[in-house]
């Protein structure tokens, strides 16, 4: 689900909106319709300029989904 940036043609408003597959886009000053869809600018990684560290993604070391503190099914 992206967020766009938009420019309204009627009232020259810009504005960006999160857009699903079913979003019907209006302006939110006019509720104008005929939009002009711009170009965006994507979020820099927040790791300023070091690796991404992604070791703390997945299960805890010590095991499980709870750190193995549920014994109410396997994992």
């Amino acid at each position: 689900m992206p967020i766009y940036s938009y420019r309204c043609a009627a009232c020259d408003t810009e504005f960006e909106q999160l857009v699903r597959s079913d979003t019907q886009v209006a302006c939110p000053e006019c509720r104008g319709r005929k939009l002009e869809r711009r170009m965006s600018l994507t979020a820099r990684p927040a790791t300023a300029g070091k690796p991404a560290d992604f070791s703390r993604l997945g299960p805890p070391a010590s095991g499980g989904c709870c750190g193995g503190s549920c014994h109410n099914h396997q994992h």
